[in-house]
């Protein structure tokens, strides 16, 4: 597995079979506690760093926009990365301090990295 894979996964508050997602989703939902918005990701191939880095980072930052949230600090929002059979739940700032670490990136050069993702 990839470091990115471990310290990704690593940052997971909960795991569970993938199959059991929807099932989750739907009991948080009635459950009627605070509203989260879930972002899911894909990882069932072997996907490598840059995959996330220029596709995944930049689709999340976008969609936080359109949701009016965020994109730098994406706090109610949990991501759900889906590698092989499992589902690993991660909080939305967790999700972008891997992409600060992986990258090297302090809080101003990732502002900016934001801020061009959002002008593509």
């Amino acid at each position: 597995m990839g470091a990115y894979l471990d310290l990704l996964l690593g940052k997971a508050y909960l795991s569970m079979p993938g199959e059991h997602y929807n099932r989750y989703r739907q009991e948080l939902a009635d459950s009627g506690r605070e509203r989260l918005i879930h972002y899911e990701v894909s990882l069932m191939e072997d996907r490598p760093w840059e995959h996330l880095r220029d596709r995944v980072y930049p689709s999340f930052a976008r969609y936080l926009k359109d949701k009016s949230l965020d994109p730098e600090s994406p706090k109610g929002v949990i991501v759900a990365v889906f590698r092989g059979a499992t589902c690993y739940l991660v909080k939305g700032e967790d999700f972008i301090e891997v992409f600060k670490e992986m990258e090297g990136l302090n809080p101003t050069a990732y502002h900016f990295r934001v801020l061009r993702w959002l002008n593509l």
